[in-house]
């Protein structure tokens, strides 16, 4: 018997939380979307990300997504010490 959690049920977990509407985000589509962000709204993420929140037909995982890139990013305090 193996310590590692069966990949089957794993797809099943997924499945049933995005059933009942709960997204899981990876902190890889976190970084993924930061990028692209920064790509389209010229470096302004967090407002390019509420931006894009108010288009009108939004998937709820792009939503999701999007309001976690939110949450990860540095708040303004953060940035203005670091520089």
């Amino acid at each position: 018997m193996s310590d590692r959690p069966d990949a089957r049920q794993g797809t099943r977990w997924a499945a049933l939380l995005d059933l009942i509407g709960i997204h899981q985000i990876t902190a890889q589509e976190i970084r993924a979307e930061t990028l692209f962000l920064g790509s389209r709204h010229q470096g302004r993420i967090v407002e390019g990300a509420r931006l894009e929140l108010r288009a009108p037909e939004l998937s709820a995982h792009r939503g999701a997504l999007l309001r976690a890139v939110i949450r990860a990013a540095p708040t303004a305090a953060t940035v203005d010490v670091d520089q």
